[in-house]
């Protein structure tokens, strides 16, 4: 509702343009800060550069997913450009999921320690950087006293596959879900929801058929699964 000023000489005159223009700009710029759309683009740019240097290194991820056979000859290559391409890869997970997150977390009220805008997105980051390397760290701690740091370093490399296909998919969710509204928006946000929890299935059946590949008993494997995977989860949750 616009209210108009009634002035002494009797004309009355309405709001100054420039501003509701200002209150408005000052409206989107809280819903869409520019940051979003300069982080999207350098994100895209990336994303282009690595398509068109390495294509078929960013194919054969995608395909790793699901061929446990391919992911396997993969990591025995143990090339110079896979595992540059690899950490290429790692460092857009990184910089994709904490950006998803960090919408997801908005669209769904989860703020941890009430950390807003660019503080929240970093937490984020800093959050997946911290347990991708500490899950590193575990296993090869488990492998070196367990005297099988090759399997354990083999069963990452399985694992850190979906993270890098996590990066990928990501990328064309944010600018969807970042850039649509109402019934399209809510659909694209479930979408996002069912394409992440869809990967993490796939992660979780790739363990299986690692530890039945690889002769590990799926009790063990179950052991395992609770001790360096599910349980690190568990208390990072309650600490929040």
């Amino acid at each position: 509702v616009v209210f108009t000023i009634s002035t002494s000489s009797g004309i009355e005159q309405g709001p100054d343009l420039a501003s509701v223009n200002m209150q408005l700009a000052e409206k989107i710029q809280i819903h869409e800060p520019a940051w979003h759309f300069i982080y999207l683009f350098i994100l895209l740019g990336i994303y282009a550069w690595i398509r068109i240097y390495y294509g078929n290194v960013m194919i054969q991820t995608f395909q790793a997913s699901t061929n446990f056979q391919l992911a396997n000859k993969m990591f025995r290559s143990n090339s110079l450009l896979q595992n540059q391409v690899d950490g290429g890869l790692y460092l857009f997970y990184f910089l994709s999921m904490a950006f998803l997150l960090y919408y997801l977390e908005l669209k769904m009220g989860l703020l941890p320690y009430d950390l807003q805008g660019g503080l929240l997105f970093l937490f984020n980051l800093v959050l997946l950087a911290g347990l991708f390397f500490c899950r590193v760290l575990l296993h090869n701690i488990s492998g070196f006293l367990f005297n099988s740091i090759k399997i354990v370093r083999e069963y990452l490399y399985n694992m850190f596959v979906f993270n890098k296909l996590l990066g990928l998919v990501a990328l064309p969710l944010m600018f969807i879900l970042v850039y649509t509204k109402g019934i399209l928006h809510d659909m694209v946000f479930w979408t996002c929801i069912l394409a992440l929890s869809g990967i993490l299935v796939l992660r979780l059946i790739r363990g299986l058929v690692f530890s039945y590949k690889k002769d590990v008993l799926i009790f063990y494997m179950f052991l395992y699964l609770c001790a360096l995977e599910i349980a690190p989860l568990v208390l990072l949750y309650i600490w929040l």
